[in-house]
């Protein structure tokens, strides 16, 4: 056991073995001293020496049931806490049971199922924070590298300024050797950071945002890597490293890169100072949202953001078409993808969810000209990514830009709009606003129709209820007409009559409607009624909340 104990007011703050294996979920475990406090996580295989393990739950990685005794008492002596080992059924086998009651620390039983990679991840989640997640549902930076690992088919780590590996993520099965000495011993190998240093990559990588690649190196069992560092202004944080895996890393994976290093900074600061990240990630997370919502002063926000009140902001709306409800955390991992992405495309990028959509608000360079395509562009190649992870009908719209901060919500709501008419075409990824002015003031017009009952052309609507009541076809008929500028052929095929058949039905409406076809306001008028008249859908959905 350590010689120095631990202070009374510490360990009552720490999580105990049980609360560690209660939050594990069904299939946990636990024996010994379960209720002995457990201050930090650490990897070990059986080789390996038990350095710096006390008042910590070494997670025993690769050793079989018969040297889990011996372990178990190794690691009492090195003064940990606690040892955890796989279980397949519930239950820690009776030799284990019975060394940890000789050695007088706790053993956790990890369900069989589970990767060690997730649970150092939910066991650090306890440990630093309770165990609550993030706006996001996420582990901060084990989270962000998931959304790395996910979008370069890469395997990932992100190091802090020592070397240290603070997160990881991607198949364990194609971590080359020299990851899995990275993650078990929790730095980089002396002889691989010599040879960084020798390639001045790490000079490099303190330098900026430059995306460096370095070479395989067979003799280190190390494969090729991408690497770019996280800076905060001129103080370097750490990097992050996306290794091949059984496949070329993904086309994109620099901008990918790029963008994980800006968000990375936040969670890296709190690193280091011990801060809760996830607490700095719902403030920006909640900011966001007040700054989409309009529910907060604008320039108090931006002050909070790091970004400039004055500053204007494009706004690209996202809905993912997924079903209302229960479909949160695929929401979350969507959200992670988009920042990631919104995070490369412009610096200060702020993403938030709301009512079922994502939105994402892109501070502007000063005096940047308006221009939709490359926006648009960005948003296409957004789409495709999010199409093929949720493997649903994902659109967004490239709402316009909001000439300052204030005016954010206003522009937000014109890509709701959007989204709501798209659902009308749904193979079309990506929609402007620009080009959905149009359809948006039919559909604000019809809105205002619909709310004046007395405004009405009697006619049309008793042309409409003969067709409902006698099987007919001649009103959207007529509305087909003058939608194709009186194009008889085209109008035909599409409903599938001969030409005369429907120039009988053309005659037939004018006959009992009065309608002037040479008339402009006549056929405006008939458009709009008949657009009202023969929509059979509900009401227009509600308004998108601002509180």
């Amino acid at each position: 056991m350590p010689d120095v104990p631990m202070p009374a007011a510490l360990a009552a703050a720490l999580p105990s073995v049980r609360h560690l294996a209660e939050a594990l979920g069904a299939g946990a475990a636990w024996a010994g001293r379960a209720d002995t406090p457990v201050g930090d996580v650490v990897v070990a295989g059986p080789d390996e020496p038990l350095d710096d393990v006390a008042g910590t739950l070494v997670l025993a990685v690769g050793v079989r049931a018969d040297e889990a005794p011996g372990f178990v008492a190794a690691a009492a002596a090195a003064g940990a806490s606690a040892v955890a080992f796989k279980v397949a059924d519930g239950q820690l086998r009776l030799a284990i049971r019975e060394s940890a009651d000789r050695s007088g620390i706790g053993v956790l039983g990890v369900p069989a199922g589970l990767r060690w990679d997730r649970v150092e991840a939910e066991l650090r989640s306890v440990l630093t924070y309770g165990g609550r997640r993030g706006p996001d549902g996420g582990h901060d930076l084990f989270s962000l590298a998931q959304t790395v690992a996910t979008l370069t088919h890469g395997v990932v780590s992100v190091e802090d300024g020592a070397h240290r590996v603070v997160a990881y993520a991607g198949p364990g099965e194609e971590a080359d050797e020299l990851r899995r000495r990275s993650v078990l011993g929790r730095d980089c190998p002396a002889a691989y950071l010599e040879l960084l240093r020798e390639q001045g990559v790490y000079r490099r990588v303190r330098e900026g945002d430059e995306v460096i690649a370095v070479a395989a190196q067979p003799a280190l069992g190390a494969r090729a890597r991408l690497v770019i560092g996280v800076n905060a202004g001129r103080r370097p944080l750490g990097t992050i490293w996306v290794q091949e895996g059984a496949g070329p890393l993904a086309a994109n994976a620099d901008e990918v890169l790029r963008g994980a290093a800006r968000l990375a900074a936040f969670q890296l600061v709190d690193h280091y100072f011990r801060g809760d990240a996830r607490a700095r990630l719902g403030s920006r997370e909640e900011l966001s949202h007040g700054l989409l919502t309009g529910r907060f002063d604008a320039g108090a926000l931006a002050a909070h953001l790091g970004v400039d009140p004055a500053a204007s902001a494009d706004v690209v709306a996202v809905d993912l078409r997924l079903p209302p409800e229960g479909n949160d955390a695929q929401r979350a991992e969507a959200a992670g993808v988009v920042s990631v992405h919104a995070a490369a495309h412009r610096e200060h990028a702020l993403v938030a969810q709301a009512c079922g959509q994502i939105y994402t608000i892109l501070p502007c360079p000063s005096a940047s000209p308006v221009d939709d395509a490359p926006l648009e562009r960005w948003a296409a190649d957004l789409v495709v990514t999010l199409r093929r992870l949720t493997g649903t009908a994902v659109q967004a719209v490239v709402a316009g830009r909001a000439g300052r901060l204030a005016d954010v919500p206003a522009v937000k709501m014109r890509g709701y709009h959007g989204l709501q008419l798209m659902t009308r075409t749904p193979d079309d990824p990506v929609g402007t606003h620009t080009r959905l002015t149009p359809a948006l003031l039919v559909r604000d017009t019809l809105d205002l129709l619909r709310g004046a009952p007395q405004v009405r052309w009697p006619a049309i609507d008793a042309l409409v209820a003969h067709d409902r009541a006698h099987g007919g076809d001649t009103a959207r008929s007529l509305l087909r007409y003058l939608d194709a500028f009186g194009d008889v052929a085209s109008v035909a095929k599409e409903l599938n009559v001969h030409p005369n058949t429907l120039r009988y039905r053309i005659r037939r409406a004018v006959a009992l409607t009065g309608l002037d076809l040479d008339d402009a306001e006549h056929r405006l008028a008939a458009v709009l009624h008949l657009r009202l008249a023969l929509d059979t859908s509900a009401a227009p959905d509600t308004p998108f909340p601002t509180v």
